[in-house]
């Protein structure tokens, strides 16, 4: 009787895959955003560089809980070269809308926005979450 058994022995190793893949293939979390868009309507380009989850590609998001009276645009810039990154979104809707899908893991990129219709406002702040 033989004290290694060959498919206990690759159930192990399978276990053991899994366990130290899973953190490779995470994918994003949500953080908080926010900013104060200019009343002239012209962007703003943060200075906050971030950074796509690392292992794997995944989807940059954003949903906002409060935005100016008359909307926002929101997008993202690469952080290297100043290109946009996918597309701009318009909120409201206040609810999760793409913004870039299958960025690479650790790609710098820097958030912009403005208001969607510039002028005088009651409110020119959003605050919001942003996946990545």
């Amino acid at each position: 009787m033989s004290i290694f058994r060959p498919k206990a022995m690759i159930a192990v190793v399978v276990v053991l895959l899994f366990a130290f893949a899973a953190p490779a293939l995470a994918t994003g979390v949500w953080h908080p955003i926010s900013g104060t868009c200019y009343e002239t309507g012209k962007w703003y380009i943060s200075s906050n560089v971030r950074y796509t989850s690392s292992g794997g590609t995944s989807a940059i998001k954003a949903k906002f809980n409060y935005v100016p009276q008359k909307g926002l645009v929101f997008g993202v810039n690469n952080y290297n070269t100043g290109a946009q990154m996918g597309v701009l979104i318009y909120s409201p809707p206040l609810t999760a809308q793409k913004i870039a899908g299958s960025q690479p893991g650790g790609k710098p990129f820097v958030n912009k926005f403005k208001l969607q219709v510039a002028g005088h406002q009651d409110n020119y702040d959003f605050t919001g979450s942003e996946y990545y």
